[in-house]
Protein backbone atom coordinates (compact mmCIF):
# COMPACT_ATOMS: atom_id res chain seq x y z
CA UNK A 1 0.00 0.00 0.00
CA UNK A 2 3.27 2.36 0.91
CA UNK A 3 3.50 5.51 -1.68
CA UNK A 4 5.92 8.11 -1.74
CA UNK A 5 4.22 10.32 -4.08
CA UNK A 6 2.61 13.11 -1.72
CA UNK A 7 -1.27 12.71 -1.61
CA UNK A 8 -4.18 15.19 -0.14
CA UNK A 9 -3.58 14.18 3.64
CA UNK A 10 -7.10 12.82 4.90
CA UNK A 11 -7.87 11.87 8.74
CA UNK A 12 -10.89 11.34 11.18
CA UNK A 13 -12.05 10.68 14.01
CA UNK A 14 -14.28 7.83 16.29
CA UNK A 15 -15.28 6.64 19.87
CA UNK A 16 -16.68 4.18 21.85
CA UNK A 17 -17.55 4.46 25.59
CA UNK A 18 -16.19 1.30 27.23
CA UNK A 19 -17.33 1.97 30.95
CA UNK A 20 -18.78 -0.94 32.86
CA UNK A 21 -20.89 -1.43 35.47
CA UNK A 22 -20.02 0.99 38.74
CA UNK A 23 -19.57 -2.44 40.82
CA UNK A 24 -17.62 -3.68 37.94
CA UNK A 25 -14.29 -6.13 38.94
CA UNK A 26 -10.95 -3.22 38.83
CA UNK A 27 -7.58 -2.25 40.10
CA UNK A 28 -4.46 -3.34 39.28
CA UNK A 29 -2.58 -3.26 43.23
CA UNK A 30 -1.39 -6.46 44.94
CA UNK A 31 -1.82 -4.25 48.06
CA UNK A 32 -6.10 -3.65 47.32
CA UNK A 33 -8.17 -4.90 49.81
CA UNK A 34 -11.69 -4.76 47.54
CA UNK A 35 -12.28 -6.87 44.50
CA UNK A 36 -15.17 -4.32 42.79
CA UNK A 37 -15.51 -1.09 42.16
CA UNK A 38 -18.30 1.53 44.32
CA UNK A 39 -18.52 4.04 41.24
CA UNK A 40 -17.19 5.60 38.27
CA UNK A 41 -15.29 8.33 38.38
CA UNK A 42 -15.05 9.61 34.29
CA UNK A 43 -16.60 7.48 31.59
CA UNK A 44 -13.89 5.41 29.68
CA UNK A 45 -14.03 4.94 25.92
CA UNK A 46 -11.95 3.54 22.86
CA UNK A 47 -10.91 6.35 20.81
CA UNK A 48 -9.58 6.69 17.16
CA UNK A 49 -8.02 8.83 14.82
CA UNK A 50 -7.56 7.83 11.27
CA UNK A 51 -5.14 9.25 9.70
CA UNK A 52 -3.31 9.03 6.23
CA UNK A 53 -3.79 8.79 2.16
CA UNK A 54 -5.44 7.15 -0.04
CA UNK A 55 -2.33 5.28 -0.59
CA UNK A 56 -1.59 4.34 2.66
CA UNK A 57 -3.25 5.12 6.50
CA UNK A 58 -2.89 4.25 9.94
CA UNK A 59 -5.19 3.67 12.82
CA UNK A 60 -4.27 4.79 16.27
CA UNK A 61 -6.62 3.27 18.55
CA UNK A 62 -6.03 4.25 22.16
CA UNK A 63 -8.28 2.51 25.33
CA UNK A 64 -8.62 3.65 28.82
CA UNK A 65 -7.33 0.14 30.05
CA UNK A 66 -4.19 -0.72 31.79
CA UNK A 67 -3.00 -3.01 29.33
CA UNK A 68 -4.11 -5.23 26.30
CA UNK A 69 -2.98 -9.03 26.27
CA UNK A 70 -1.70 -10.50 23.07
CA UNK A 71 -5.29 -12.68 21.61
CA UNK A 72 -6.72 -9.53 22.39
CA UNK A 73 -4.92 -7.30 20.20
CA UNK A 74 -5.11 -10.04 17.47
CA UNK A 75 -8.56 -10.51 17.88
CA UNK A 76 -9.39 -6.49 17.96
CA UNK A 77 -7.08 -6.20 15.02
CA UNK A 78 -8.62 -8.63 12.69
CA UNK A 79 -12.39 -6.81 13.92
CA UNK A 80 -10.88 -3.42 12.73
CA UNK A 81 -9.17 -4.41 9.65
CA UNK A 82 -13.15 -6.39 8.59
CA UNK A 83 -14.51 -3.36 9.07
CA UNK A 84 -11.85 -1.34 7.35
CA UNK A 85 -9.69 -2.63 5.44
CA UNK A 86 -6.65 -1.42 6.83
CA UNK A 87 -4.03 -3.87 7.53
CA UNK A 88 -2.67 -5.69 10.04
CA UNK A 89 0.03 -3.87 10.90
CA UNK A 90 -1.72 -0.14 10.11
CA UNK A 91 -3.50 -0.80 12.98
CA UNK A 92 -1.96 0.66 16.53
CA UNK A 93 -3.37 0.01 19.84
CA UNK A 94 -2.47 1.95 22.93
CA UNK A 95 -3.77 2.01 26.35
CA UNK A 96 -3.53 4.83 28.39
CA UNK A 97 -1.99 2.37 31.68
CA UNK A 98 -4.90 3.62 34.11
CA UNK A 99 -4.30 1.53 37.27
CA UNK A 100 -7.70 2.33 38.41
CA UNK A 101 -9.59 0.68 35.54
CA UNK A 102 -11.60 -2.75 34.81
CA UNK A 103 -9.83 -5.81 35.29
CA UNK A 104 -9.38 -7.16 31.79
CA UNK A 105 -6.93 -10.26 32.67
CA UNK A 106 -8.06 -13.07 30.24
CA UNK A 107 -7.11 -15.59 33.01
CA UNK A 108 -8.87 -13.76 35.64
CA UNK A 109 -11.06 -16.61 37.68
CA UNK A 110 -12.18 -14.77 40.96
CA UNK A 111 -15.23 -12.67 42.17
CA UNK A 112 -17.11 -11.64 38.33
CA UNK A 113 -14.89 -13.54 35.98
CA UNK A 114 -18.12 -13.86 34.27
CA UNK A 115 -18.79 -10.33 34.03
CA UNK A 116 -14.53 -9.49 33.01
CA UNK A 117 -15.11 -12.28 30.16
CA UNK A 118 -18.13 -10.67 28.42
CA UNK A 119 -16.52 -7.08 28.79
CA UNK A 120 -13.01 -8.37 27.15
CA UNK A 121 -14.85 -10.30 24.48
CA UNK A 122 -16.67 -7.22 23.18
CA UNK A 123 -13.66 -5.13 22.91
CA UNK A 124 -13.34 -6.29 19.57
CA UNK A 125 -17.02 -4.91 18.14
CA UNK A 126 -16.03 -1.66 19.97
CA UNK A 127 -13.14 -0.80 18.63
CA UNK A 128 -14.61 -1.83 15.07
CA UNK A 129 -17.28 0.46 15.85
CA UNK A 130 -14.97 3.24 16.97
CA UNK A 131 -12.65 2.39 13.64
CA UNK A 132 -15.44 2.76 11.22
CA UNK A 133 -16.66 6.08 12.93
CA UNK A 134 -13.15 7.46 12.33
CA UNK A 135 -12.83 5.75 8.42
CA UNK A 136 -15.94 6.73 7.18
CA UNK A 137 -16.04 10.01 8.58
CA UNK A 138 -12.65 11.14 7.73
CA UNK A 139 -12.42 14.52 5.42
CA UNK A 140 -9.22 16.04 3.58
CA UNK A 141 -7.05 17.53 6.34
CA UNK A 142 -3.97 19.95 7.75
CA UNK A 143 -2.00 18.89 10.50
CA UNK A 144 0.15 20.94 12.49
CA UNK A 145 2.49 19.49 15.42
CA UNK A 146 3.56 21.16 18.71
CA UNK A 147 5.12 20.78 21.84
CA UNK A 148 4.38 22.23 25.22
CA UNK A 149 5.36 21.74 28.28
CA UNK A 150 3.93 20.45 32.03
CA UNK A 151 5.13 19.28 35.22
CA UNK A 152 3.06 16.64 36.84
CA UNK A 153 5.01 14.41 36.13
CA UNK A 154 8.34 13.28 38.28
CA UNK A 155 10.83 10.62 38.42
CA UNK A 156 9.62 7.70 40.41
CA UNK A 157 12.77 5.90 41.08
CA UNK A 158 13.93 6.84 44.12
CA UNK A 159 16.74 5.84 46.24
CA UNK A 160 15.37 5.85 50.23
CA UNK A 161 17.34 5.07 52.87
CA UNK A 162 19.36 2.53 50.65
CA UNK A 163 16.48 0.76 49.14
CA UNK A 164 14.62 1.60 46.00
CA UNK A 165 11.10 2.56 46.43
CA UNK A 166 8.39 4.00 43.95
CA UNK A 167 8.10 7.66 44.75
CA UNK A 168 8.77 11.18 43.89
CA UNK A 169 12.36 11.76 43.04
CA UNK A 170 12.26 15.35 42.24
CA UNK A 171 16.26 14.98 40.98
CA UNK A 172 15.51 12.56 38.91
CA UNK A 173 15.43 12.11 34.84
CA UNK A 174 11.59 12.98 33.46
CA UNK A 175 10.31 14.35 30.38
CA UNK A 176 7.95 17.46 30.17
CA UNK A 177 6.91 17.41 26.67
CA UNK A 178 3.59 18.25 26.16
CA UNK A 179 3.23 16.76 22.22
CA UNK A 180 0.27 17.87 20.43
CA UNK A 181 -0.86 16.83 17.07
CA UNK A 182 -3.63 19.65 15.38
CA UNK A 183 -5.68 17.55 12.13
CA UNK A 184 -8.05 20.19 11.09
CA UNK A 185 -10.30 20.22 7.84
CA UNK A 186 -9.32 22.15 4.88
CA UNK A 187 -12.30 24.83 6.46
CA UNK A 188 -10.43 25.11 9.38
CA UNK A 189 -12.91 23.31 11.64
CA UNK A 190 -11.35 20.86 13.73
CA UNK A 191 -11.35 16.85 13.01
CA UNK A 192 -9.15 15.73 16.34
CA UNK A 193 -6.17 16.60 18.43
CA UNK A 194 -3.51 13.88 19.47
CA UNK A 195 -2.30 14.46 22.95
CA UNK A 196 0.85 12.88 24.10
CA UNK A 197 2.29 13.03 27.92
CA UNK A 198 4.51 10.42 29.92
CA UNK A 199 3.38 10.20 33.70
CA UNK A 200 2.61 6.90 35.17
CA UNK A 201 -1.55 7.33 35.65
CA UNK A 202 -1.26 6.17 39.59
CA UNK A 203 -2.72 8.79 41.07
CA UNK A 204 -5.19 6.35 42.03
CA UNK A 205 -4.06 3.81 44.03
CA UNK A 206 -4.82 0.15 46.28
CA UNK A 207 -7.82 2.31 48.41
CA UNK A 208 -9.52 3.91 45.67
CA UNK A 209 -12.72 2.16 44.88
CA UNK A 210 -13.54 4.42 41.74
CA UNK A 211 -13.38 3.29 38.25
CA UNK A 212 -11.62 5.45 36.25
CA UNK A 213 -9.28 6.48 33.54
CA UNK A 214 -6.95 8.62 35.84
CA UNK A 215 -5.68 11.95 34.94
CA UNK A 216 -5.54 11.09 30.73
CA UNK A 217 -9.11 11.04 31.10
CA UNK A 218 -9.85 13.99 33.48
CA UNK A 219 -6.77 15.62 30.70
CA UNK A 220 -8.98 14.22 27.67
CA UNK A 221 -12.66 15.57 28.86
CA UNK A 222 -11.02 18.95 29.63
CA UNK A 223 -8.92 19.65 26.21
CA UNK A 224 -11.86 18.70 24.63
CA UNK A 225 -14.37 20.98 26.80
CA UNK A 226 -11.88 23.80 26.01
CA UNK A 227 -10.62 23.15 22.60
CA UNK A 228 -13.96 21.12 20.76
CA UNK A 229 -11.66 18.80 19.15
CA UNK A 230 -12.02 15.33 19.78
CA UNK A 231 -8.91 13.85 21.65
CA UNK A 232 -6.64 11.07 21.63
CA UNK A 233 -4.71 11.05 24.41
CA UNK A 234 -1.26 8.66 24.41
CA UNK A 235 0.84 7.56 27.31
CA UNK A 236 4.74 8.44 26.30
CA UNK A 237 7.59 8.09 28.33
CA UNK A 238 6.39 7.21 31.42
CA UNK A 239 7.86 4.02 32.85
CA UNK A 240 10.02 5.40 35.92
CA UNK A 241 7.30 8.97 35.64
CA UNK A 242 4.83 8.76 37.91
CA UNK A 243 2.97 11.48 39.71
CA UNK A 244 4.39 13.59 42.95
CA UNK A 245 1.40 12.75 44.87
CA UNK A 246 0.34 9.13 44.20
CA UNK A 247 -1.29 6.13 44.87
CA UNK A 248 -4.55 8.05 46.61
CA UNK A 249 -7.73 7.10 47.83
CA UNK A 250 -9.36 10.16 46.35
CA UNK A 251 -10.12 12.05 43.27
CA UNK A 252 -9.28 15.43 44.18
CA UNK A 253 -5.30 14.97 42.72
CA UNK A 254 -5.83 13.63 40.05
CA UNK A 255 -8.89 16.06 38.50
CA UNK A 256 -6.49 19.11 39.83
CA UNK A 257 -3.68 17.45 37.51
CA UNK A 258 -5.29 16.13 34.79
CA UNK A 259 -6.83 19.90 34.69
CA UNK A 260 -3.41 21.13 34.26
CA UNK A 261 -2.13 19.22 31.51
CA UNK A 262 -5.40 19.80 29.53
CA UNK A 263 -4.51 23.88 29.58
CA UNK A 264 -0.97 23.03 28.59
CA UNK A 265 -2.45 20.66 25.74
CA UNK A 266 -4.96 23.39 24.63
CA UNK A 267 -2.42 26.27 24.76
CA UNK A 268 -0.13 24.16 22.63
CA UNK A 269 -2.97 23.37 20.46
CA UNK A 270 -4.20 27.03 20.02
CA UNK A 271 -0.55 28.40 19.07
CA UNK A 272 -0.99 26.18 16.34
CA UNK A 273 -3.50 28.15 13.89
CA UNK A 274 -4.12 25.62 10.85
CA UNK A 275 -6.46 28.19 9.17
CA UNK A 276 -3.66 30.51 8.23
CA UNK A 277 -2.04 33.34 9.46
CA UNK A 278 -2.69 37.49 9.16
CA UNK A 279 0.10 38.11 7.47
CA UNK A 280 -0.85 41.20 4.74
CA UNK A 281 -2.12 44.58 5.54
CA UNK A 282 -5.22 44.85 3.51
CA UNK A 283 -6.30 48.36 4.38
CA UNK A 284 -5.83 51.58 6.94
CA UNK A 285 -8.51 52.76 9.10
CA UNK A 286 -7.70 56.50 9.63
CA UNK A 287 -8.52 57.00 13.62
CA UNK A 288 -6.32 58.70 16.61
CA UNK A 289 -4.01 56.42 14.91
CA UNK A 290 -3.61 54.71 11.99
CA UNK A 291 -5.08 51.48 12.40
CA UNK A 292 -3.57 48.99 9.79
CA UNK A 293 -6.33 46.01 9.33
CA UNK A 294 -4.70 42.94 7.94
CA UNK A 295 -5.95 40.36 5.97
CA UNK A 296 -5.80 36.43 7.15
CA UNK A 297 -3.64 34.93 4.38
CA UNK A 298 -5.46 31.76 3.52
CA UNK A 299 -3.77 28.25 4.21
CA UNK A 300 -1.49 26.75 1.96
CA UNK A 301 -3.02 24.15 -0.72
CA UNK A 302 -0.05 22.53 -1.08
CA UNK A 303 -0.50 18.78 0.12
CA UNK A 304 1.58 17.54 2.96
CA UNK A 305 3.67 14.48 2.64
CA UNK A 306 2.89 10.87 4.54
CA UNK A 307 4.39 8.17 4.94
CA UNK A 308 4.24 5.01 7.69
CA UNK A 309 6.59 2.43 8.44
CA UNK A 310 6.26 -0.82 11.20
CA UNK A 311 8.25 -2.74 12.49
CA UNK A 312 9.04 -5.59 14.80
CA UNK A 313 12.30 -5.12 16.34
CA UNK A 314 14.12 -7.52 18.77
CA UNK A 315 15.14 -6.97 22.01
CA UNK A 316 17.36 -9.10 24.32
CA UNK A 317 16.00 -10.73 27.32
CA UNK A 318 19.23 -11.27 28.88
CA UNK A 319 18.41 -9.17 32.52
CA UNK A 320 21.61 -10.30 34.27
CA UNK A 321 20.49 -9.49 37.49
CA UNK A 322 17.35 -10.94 39.53
CA UNK A 323 13.98 -10.89 38.33
CA UNK A 324 10.40 -11.43 39.71
CA UNK A 325 10.67 -14.44 37.09
CA UNK A 326 13.05 -16.13 38.84
CA UNK A 327 10.67 -17.71 41.40
CA UNK A 328 7.49 -17.06 39.67
CA UNK A 329 6.92 -20.59 40.14
CA UNK A 330 7.10 -21.08 43.42
CA UNK A 331 5.46 -17.41 44.61
CA UNK A 332 2.28 -18.83 42.03
CA UNK A 333 2.18 -21.60 44.14
CA UNK A 334 2.39 -20.49 47.72
CA UNK A 335 -0.15 -17.36 46.65
CA UNK A 336 -2.38 -20.14 45.36
CA UNK A 337 -2.12 -22.13 49.01
CA UNK A 338 -2.40 -18.90 50.97
CA UNK A 339 -5.73 -17.64 49.31
CA UNK A 340 -7.16 -21.21 49.79
CA UNK A 341 -5.95 -21.45 53.64
CA UNK A 342 -7.53 -18.16 54.11
CA UNK A 343 -10.63 -19.51 53.03
CA UNK A 344 -10.52 -22.76 55.06
CA UNK A 345 -9.72 -20.83 58.21
CA UNK A 346 -12.90 -18.60 57.48
CA UNK A 347 -10.50 -15.21 57.71
CA UNK A 348 -12.24 -11.79 57.14
CA UNK A 349 -12.52 -10.77 53.18
CA UNK A 350 -10.18 -7.95 52.93
CA UNK A 351 -7.82 -10.49 54.06
CA UNK A 352 -8.33 -13.17 51.64
CA UNK A 353 -9.11 -10.28 48.54
CA UNK A 354 -5.13 -8.74 49.50
CA UNK A 355 -4.31 -12.63 49.14
CA UNK A 356 -6.38 -12.70 45.97
CA UNK A 357 -4.76 -9.82 44.24
CA UNK A 358 -1.36 -11.27 44.97
CA UNK A 359 -2.08 -14.53 43.32
CA UNK A 360 -3.64 -12.77 40.21
CA UNK A 361 -0.12 -10.67 40.28
CA UNK A 362 1.96 -13.94 40.17
CA UNK A 363 -0.42 -15.01 37.55
CA UNK A 364 0.33 -11.72 35.15
CA UNK A 365 4.03 -12.67 35.77
CA UNK A 366 3.76 -16.37 35.19
CA UNK A 367 1.83 -15.45 31.88
CA UNK A 368 4.88 -13.03 30.88
CA UNK A 369 7.90 -15.23 32.02
CA UNK A 370 5.80 -17.79 28.92
CA UNK A 371 5.86 -14.89 26.57
CA UNK A 372 9.32 -13.46 27.07
CA UNK A 373 11.42 -16.50 27.79
CA UNK A 374 12.84 -16.85 24.32
CA UNK A 375 16.54 -17.12 24.63
CA UNK A 376 16.43 -15.63 21.44
CA UNK A 377 15.11 -12.38 22.36
CA UNK A 378 11.35 -10.70 21.99
CA UNK A 379 10.73 -8.61 18.90
CA UNK A 380 8.80 -5.23 19.69
CA UNK A 381 6.54 -3.57 17.51
CA UNK A 382 7.59 -0.14 16.81
CA UNK A 383 5.29 2.59 14.54
CA UNK A 384 6.36 5.32 12.57
CA UNK A 385 4.44 8.56 10.94
CA UNK A 386 6.35 11.42 9.01
CA UNK A 387 3.09 13.74 8.57
CA UNK A 388 4.34 17.04 6.93
CA UNK A 389 7.33 18.30 8.33
CA UNK A 390 6.88 16.66 11.33
CA UNK A 391 7.10 12.79 12.67
CA UNK A 392 5.59 10.52 15.28
CA UNK A 393 7.25 7.62 16.72
CA UNK A 394 5.69 5.19 19.18
CA UNK A 395 7.07 1.96 21.14
CA UNK A 396 5.34 -1.23 22.15
CA UNK A 397 7.15 -0.99 25.91
CA UNK A 398 6.47 1.22 29.09
CA UNK A 399 9.99 2.92 28.02
CA UNK A 400 11.72 5.07 30.48
CA UNK A 401 11.66 8.87 29.73
CA UNK A 402 15.03 8.66 28.82
CA UNK A 403 14.01 6.69 25.74
CA UNK A 404 11.49 9.14 24.27
CA UNK A 405 14.28 12.30 24.71
CA UNK A 406 17.09 10.20 23.26
CA UNK A 407 14.62 9.50 19.87
CA UNK A 408 13.16 12.96 19.75
CA UNK A 409 16.75 14.46 19.80
CA UNK A 410 18.28 12.78 16.91
CA UNK A 411 15.13 12.70 15.44
CA UNK A 412 15.90 14.15 11.50
CA UNK A 413 12.04 16.20 11.72
CA UNK A 414 11.51 19.65 12.46
CA UNK A 415 9.15 18.13 15.58
CA UNK A 416 8.95 14.93 17.13
CA UNK A 417 5.98 13.41 18.96
CA UNK A 418 6.66 10.16 20.76
CA UNK A 419 4.89 7.51 22.76
CA UNK A 420 5.14 4.68 24.26
CA UNK A 421 2.31 1.48 25.45
CA UNK A 422 1.55 0.60 22.47
CA UNK A 423 0.57 -2.84 21.55
CA UNK A 424 0.20 -6.05 23.77
CA UNK A 425 1.17 -6.35 27.51
CA UNK A 426 3.66 -3.58 27.60
CA UNK A 427 6.81 -4.24 29.75
CA UNK A 428 9.35 -1.75 30.87
CA UNK A 429 12.22 -1.36 28.58
CA UNK A 430 14.92 0.78 30.62
CA UNK A 431 18.51 2.47 29.77
CA UNK A 432 21.52 0.43 30.68
CA UNK A 433 22.51 2.50 33.94
CA UNK A 434 19.48 1.92 35.83
CA UNK A 435 20.78 -1.65 35.91
CA UNK A 436 23.24 -0.69 38.58
CA UNK A 437 22.24 -1.39 42.04
CA UNK A 438 20.31 -0.47 43.91
CA UNK A 439 17.90 -1.47 40.89
CA UNK A 440 14.68 -0.03 40.87
CA UNK A 441 11.23 -2.38 40.36
CA UNK A 442 10.74 -1.61 36.79
CA UNK A 443 14.16 -3.65 36.08
CA UNK A 444 12.93 -6.13 38.19
CA UNK A 445 9.78 -6.48 36.76
CA UNK A 446 11.65 -6.20 33.17
CA UNK A 447 12.75 -9.32 30.94
CA UNK A 448 15.18 -7.25 29.52
CA UNK A 449 18.97 -6.46 29.66
CA UNK A 450 20.91 -3.40 29.56
CA UNK A 451 21.20 -3.34 25.72
CA UNK A 452 17.61 -3.42 25.06
CA UNK A 453 17.17 0.14 25.14
CA UNK A 454 19.82 1.71 23.20
CA UNK A 455 18.61 -1.48 20.39
CA UNK A 456 15.08 0.00 20.63
CA UNK A 457 16.66 3.55 20.40
CA UNK A 458 18.48 2.76 17.12
CA UNK A 459 16.15 1.57 15.12
CA UNK A 460 13.51 4.15 15.91
CA UNK A 461 15.70 6.51 14.60
CA UNK A 462 16.71 4.44 12.08
CA UNK A 463 13.02 4.27 11.38
CA UNK A 464 12.71 8.06 11.75
CA UNK A 465 15.60 8.64 9.09
CA UNK A 466 14.36 6.36 6.57
CA UNK A 467 10.97 8.28 6.53
CA UNK A 468 12.92 11.25 5.46
CA UNK A 469 15.22 9.58 2.92
CA UNK A 470 12.55 9.42 0.34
Amino acid sequence: MASLEPQQLFAGFGRCDITPASNFPNGMWMAQKHARANGIHRRLYISCVVLGTEADAVALVGYDLVLLSVPQVTAIREAIRARTGLPMDRIWLYVTHSHAGPVTQDFYDREGAAEVAAYVSALPERSAQAAELAWQGRRAARVQTGIGQCHIGVNRDLNYQGRMITGPNLAGFSDPDVGVIRLDGLDGTPIAAIVTYGCHPTFLGPENTLISPDYPGVTRDVFESITAAPCLFLQAGAGNVGPLRGFLAEVTEVERCGHLLACAAAQTYFALPVEGYPATIDHVVESGAPLGIVRDQPASTEQQNFRALARQVPLPTDNPGPTVYDSVAQDLESARERVERLKREGAAEPDIQLATQHLLRHRLRAERKRLYSAPEGVSLEVGALLIGKSCFISLACEPYAELGVAIKRRSPAEKTIFAGYEGPDVIYVAPSESYSEPRSMEVYNSPFGPRAANVLVEAAVSMLHELHAH
